[in-house]
């Protein structure tokens, strides 16, 4: 039986996944440390018996995916959910319990579980699909972080091109204030057209300096 916080690594395997189970159900964990094993090789197997001990968990190991009951001994899945999502959106999530409510559901849903599912009658066959599971959710988080890779721009083009806008920025400003000097002395149409003309390069400036940012690519001028 489980007595404390395991690890579960079955040996000559190779482990790409690391699933925290967090149950305070020995006889489940037991039996899907088991299933887990035998049904996918590629699983990490961490446990924890309430909320606290899972904290822990996470707190010490990097995990890939987190299956949580709804009630145990300290609080709740949600409130896992809670404060897995407060640190990171890349790790995987799916309550699964024996709790049908739909508001838990829809709180679950809404904090950013991937699956609510219920527990059934037959709990080994539940586990052994549990793995397929998991690997939709993980496939699903690569799938997500690819099309949004990260962006990053050297600092010496970003310096050059902050001092470029500022530069066109406040050229344009100035001529600006030199209309509305003019204006003061002698209201004609042409320095209105002239500002108004001012007025629009600059919001098209502005407009490609955050669409070039967004690109992630900055070109020296």
């Amino acid at each position: 039986m489980l007595n404390t916080i395991h690890e579960l690594q079955w040996s000559g395997s190779q482990v790409n996944t690391r699933l925290l189970l967090a149950d305070d159900d020995v006889e489940l964990l037991d039996i899907a440390r088991i299933l887990f094993r035998q049904t996918d090789q590629g699983l990490e197997l961490l446990v924890a018996r309430s909320v606290k001990e899972a904290l822990e968990v996470l707190d010490r190991e990097e995990v890939d995916v987190v299956i949580a009951d709804y009630l145990m001994p300290d609080a709740t899945g949600l409130d896992l959910l809670e404060a897995v999502r407060c640190t990171s959106n890349t790790i995987g999530f799916i309550i699964w319990t024996a709790h049908s409510r739909e508001d838990v559901a829809i709180k679950a849903l809404n904090l950013g579980a991937d699956f609510y599912l219920l527990k059934g009658t037959d709990i080994k066959e539940q586990l052994v699909s549990m793995c397929g599971i998991v690997r939709k959710v993980i496939d699903s988080k690569h799938k997500t972080s690819s099309a949004r890779p990260a962006k990053e721009i050297p600092t010496e083009i970003a310096s050059e091109f902050i001092h470029g806008l500022s530069h066109d920025v406040t050229g344009v400003l100035h001529n600006i204030m030199g209309y509305a000097t003019l204006l003061e002395d002698d209201c004609d149409k042409t320095y209105i057209q002239g500002i108004t003309r001012l007025v629009a390069k600059l919001a098209e400036r502005i407009k490609q300096a955050v669409s070039d940012v967004d690109s992630g690519i900055l070109i020296r001028k």
